[in-house]
């Protein structure tokens, strides 16, 4: 028997022992040569800012040097129901410090702020120190709906587990689907318990979609979930009509045919066109639920257009229809030169298209008054913008006036006043 070997064997037992009671964990094949320093905790440190409850943070504790073995550091809080931590926390063997996790809970409402202290035990050494906590979030809530239809705008309140400190509490909004959109932040106002988010919206999207909602603050976020429901409207066999030929200066009335009924939250139709000079055909159209038929939609051709515009009706999630539409220049002015004259004598006149026109484009003229003679038309020719015509005045006993008319059949119409005086 090698008696030197079993006393070595006998040692190591003996020393593995010492140092578990001592607060050492000496694994399976640890070095157990002791070294010059005893290692004692040196501090215990915890956050100085305050933590949200029901959030998370950590701790550190820091022994005086390196230990040739894990040291096991005893921890406690003094209330575990608002904070609490592991029982035990290794520093590592050759190392003098490490962190701990540290989780908050909300086992009640707190105004103002509220400390727990934390204790850190080594050996014969204690230390403790106070983790200070603030209200933290404690819920979102969304009207106690568990589910919306797709476009309806949502109700949500985020709530706090006591009131928000001075200068409020900023809490940072997230949403996990682009079809539900929420501001960026909230600031709940200091000695609140929460606030409804402003100006929440959904988008209407073909199938449902479940949505998850974050709220963040430092150190803690909460989630809650929202079913947005599919919204599909079947409108028939829908139409968008109107005239053929239109001339600019007036309004072209187009219709909008809807054979089925609108289902919930209604529609928006928009119209649109591909030129430019029509920006703009006709405002957005709301349409309540349950409509149905056709409806008129009058749209104001500018005077300035010579060929063909495509109007179209949109309708948000349906689709669209377009009406083409041949527009002919309209009439912007008619000007008289001279406007006073003397009963008997001529005058010229002049009427002005808003553009140069690829057709003829007969005009009508008419005077209210027999004093003054107009001939029955005139033809402004392709490739022009006008046409001036000539006048005549009858001679009259006292101050008289005409109201001179030109007009285009089913188009626009410009009106100027001619003045006629007696002779001298």
């Amino acid at each position: 028997m090698d008696r030197p070997g079993g006393w070595r064997a006998a040692f190591s037992v003996l020393v593995a022992l010492i140092l578990a009671v001592s607060g050492f964990a000496a694994p399976a094949a640890a070095d157990t040569s002791l070294t010059a320093c005893g290692p004692w905790l040196r501090s215990l440190d915890l956050p100085d800012k305050k933590i949200h409850s029901g959030g998370e943070t950590q701790g550190t504790v820091k022994v005086s040097c390196k230990s040739p073995v894990p040291l096991v550091v005893a921890m406690t809080s003094a209330d575990s129901s608002w904070v609490s931590v592991p029982d035990k926390v290794v520093v590592p063997a050759g190392a003098t410090e490490t962190t701990f996790p540290i989780r908050t809970h909300q086992p009640d409402y707190i105004y103002g702020e509220l400390s727990i202290s934390l204790t850190a035990k080594l050996r014969d050494r204690t230390l403790s120190g106070p983790l200070t906590l603030q209200p933290g979030l404690k819920f979102i809530d969304f009207g106690g709906h568990s589910a919306i239809v797709s476009g309806d705008n949502p109700f949500i309140t985020v709530g706090l587990n006591g009131t928000a400190p001075a200068g409020g509490m900023v809490v940072e909004l997230e949403s996990d689907n682009p079809a539900l959109q929420l501001p960026a932040s909230i600031t709940i106002p200091q000695g609140a318990l929460g606030m409804n988010v402003p100006r929440p919206t959904s988008s209407r999207i073909p199938t449902d979609a479940d949505v998850t909602v974050t709220a963040k603050v430092e150190g803690q976020s909460l989630t809650g979930a929202i079913k947005l429901l599919a919204w599909n409207y079947d409108p028939g066999n829908w139409s968008f009509t109107g005239s053929a030929e239109a001339y600019g200066g007036v309004y072209d009335t187009m219709a909008l045919y809807l054979p089925n009924p609108v289902p919930h939250g209604g529609i928006k139709v928009t119209f649109s066109s591909d030129d430019p000079k029509l920006a703009e055909p006709h405002q957005p159209m709301q349409l309540a639920e349950g409509t149905t038929g056709t409806f008129q939609v009058p749209v104001s051709m500018p005077s300035n257009i010579d060929g063909n515009v495509t109007v179209t009706a949109n309708i948000e999630g349906v689709g669209s229809r377009s009406q083409t539409v041949r527009v002919r220049p309209g009439i912007i002015g008619l000007d008289i030169e001279p406007m006073l004259v003397t009963g008997g004598e001529p005058f010229e006149g002049t009427v002005r298209l808003g553009t140069t026109t690829s057709s003829p484009v007969t005009v009508r003229l008419d005077s209210d008054n027999p004093a003054v003679q107009l001939p029955a038309e005139v033809t402004i020719p392709a490739g022009q913008s006008s046409v001036t015509f000539q006048g005549t005045t009858s001679p009259v006993t006292d101050f008289a006036f005409a109201t001179v008319t030109a007009s285009i059949l089913g188009g626009s119409r410009s009106q100027t006043e001619l003045f006629v005086e007696a002779a001298s």
